[in-house]
């Protein structure tokens, strides 16, 4: 191709440029999530609405991405023991969400990154589980939770939850 070439090109389809070279950078035009940093009471939304946001969907598991897949299985085959627990047998929901977001903070503050929350079935609630997706929505807006699936036998089964902290 000449220059008379390149400028009848460039006449006829307006806003085209020539490459200054041939490679392509796939991840310079990749959008990174930026960190969105917290208030202190952040945690603490559900205060003012009342419950946790039920549009939400409660996930028995979750694993935020990025999370290295050997450290989910570890997680899943509670490998990592829980270094800390907590059991809301009994507790009403606004009671569970105040004692949760306690323990999470007292969690933290420890250094504790592998947690157990025993939440229960609902086998005695009147209809479905109540405490057992609370939880799992509770969960899912809380920043420093990086995972949690379920228990294995040992620790509770499907009435518990692993839970795995992001790091100081």
């Amino acid at each position: 191709m000449n220059d008379d070439d390149d400028s009848e090109f460039a006449r006829l389809i307006p806003g085209v440029k020539r490459l200054r070279q041939d490679r392509i950078n796939v991840y310079q035009h990749r959008r990174r999530e930026k960190n969105v940093t917290r208030a202190k009471n952040a945690g603490t939304h559900w205060q003012e609405s009342g419950f946790v946001d039920e549009s939400v969907p409660a996930r028995d598991t979750h694993f935020k991405p990025g999370l290295q897949k050997k450290l989910q299985r570890k997680i899943k085959q509670g490998t990592i023991r829980p270094e800390t627990s907590i059991d809301l047998h009994g507790y009403r929901q606004l009671e569970a969400l105040e004692a949760l977001e306690a323990f999470l903070a007292d969690a933290l503050q420890h250094g504790n990154r592998m947690l157990l929350i025993v939440h229960g079935q609902g086998y005695r609630s009147q209809s479905d589980a109540v405490l057992k997706p609370l939880v799992q929505r509770w969960l899912a807006n809380q920043a420093q939770v990086l995972a949690w699936c379920p228990a294995l036998a040992r620790d509770g089964a499907a009435g518990a939850s692993y839970v795995y902290l992001r790091g100081s």
